[in-house]
């Protein structure tokens, strides 16, 4: 593993106490997000530093059934946990979005026992018209006034214009390590590529443009990933378990491509440049592929160009327990790379502290079958 990539992986396996350092050492104030439809651009433009919401202290939840619901995602539940017991105090505030039940339903909660902080409330639109579009645009607009109040000031539309080339930039350098991966001997594994992103979502964007930079430069002098491996991608929301990415690529396998909140859906598409930037960004993010915002057939299409484009043999559906969005669209889309695409998938459930080891005997059958 290059150098780089060892510093983003200790970020993200130490990311609570990296934030809480950025805090620390800075003067950033950060506002948090859940769902890759929140544009990151809109909380760098009014100032603060965006970071994606996640568990990410491995601790059992404690305190959270008491305000949500026990049928709900536990990833989310157990990063309300986490944020309620005031284990991650760097989070200033968040925009929760209009996304899966789980996120949705969070913003009354947050609201009411987090009330001196910020939290607002975007609502997304499942449409993809030109109607919806003008109406996600002025809830973007009505956020950012939201966001300027909080922060003190004003953001012009050089600011934003400017955080929109920064983020467009940031996602070029994540599209091109992620490209790697369609090489028949893939410079790194799909475990690698997990941890490049994840860290994305903590480091301030400068900080984590420098490490990409040297990431590139590092493993395209690196060997490939030594011998013949099954080619797989993983689909499903939050794939948030890096021992879960490991133990697919310990039996044998190798994660090519995903189809993941927190993978491949967060770094396209491209937000235009040099227009007006709230109906740019508008525009851009209404594409994201998530399951609780696309049709089938754009979640299809989607993993269609992934399963050409990176010579995938086999689809591994890794979907949280109680995430009705990926689980309303699973068979459908199971059925479709089966039968049209003639794709072997494989279905397993996750959930936050599962252990992944009763998982083995599974994936090394399927791999095996696809060798």
């Amino acid at each position: 593993m290059s150098n780089a990539l060892n510093i983003m992986t200790d970020v993200v396996q130490n990311a609570s106490a990296i934030l809480s350092d950025i805090k620390g050492r800075t003067s950033y104030r950060m506002i948090g997000y859940f769902s890759p439809v929140v544009p990151e651009e809109l909380i760098a433009a009014a100032g603060f530093h965006p970071v994606r919401l996640y568990p990410w202290l491995k601790t059992s939840i404690q305190v959270a059934d008491a305000y949500l619901q026990t049928y709900v995602c536990s990833h989310v539940r157990a990063a309300w946990d986490q944020i309620i017991q005031g284990k991650h105090p760097y989070i200033d505030g968040a925009i929760i979005s209009r996304s899966c039940e789980a996120v949705t339903f969070l913003y009354p909660t947050w609201k009411r026992h987090l009330p001196e902080g910020f939290a607002d409330y975007l609502n997304v639109p499942w449409k993809r018209s030109e109607n919806a579009i003008q109406f996600f645009k002025k809830e973007l607009e009505r956020v950012s006034k939201n966001l300027e109040a909080f922060a003190g000031r004003k953001m012009s539309p050089d600011d934003l214009n400017h955080a929109i080339t920064q983020f467009n930039n940031h996602r070029s350098l994540l599209r091109k390590i992620n490209d790697l991966r369609k090489a028949e001997s893939p410079p790194l594994s799909g475990t690698d590529a997990f941890y490049v992103t994840m860290s994305g979502f903590i480091l301030p964007k400068e900080r984590h443009r420098r490490l990409m930079e040297q990431c590139l430069a590092e493993i395209e002098a690196a060997p490939a990933v030594n011998g013949p491996r099954v080619r797989l991608l993983v689909s499903g929301g939050c794939v948030i378990d890096a021992d879960l990415w490991k133990l697919i690529e310990s039996c044998g396998a190798l994660i090519v491509a995903d189809d993941v909140n927190n993978g491949a859906r967060s770094i396209r598409p491209k937000v235009a440049e040099g227009g007006d930037p709230l109906d740019a960004l508008a525009r851009a993010y209404i594409q994201r592929p998530c399951g609780f915002n696309s049709p089938i057939s754009t979640r299809f299409a989607f993993i269609k160009e992934r399963i050409a484009t990176h010579q995938v043999q086999g689809v591994i559906f890794a979907i949280n327990k109680h995430c009705e969005s990926e689980a309303f669209d699973y068979p459908q889309l199971e059925k479709r790379i089966r039968e049209e695409l003639k794709v072997a998938t494989l279905l397993v459930e996750t959930d936050y502290l599962n252990q992944t080891d009763p998982l083995r005997t599974r994936i090394e059958a399927f791999v095996e079958m696809l060798a």
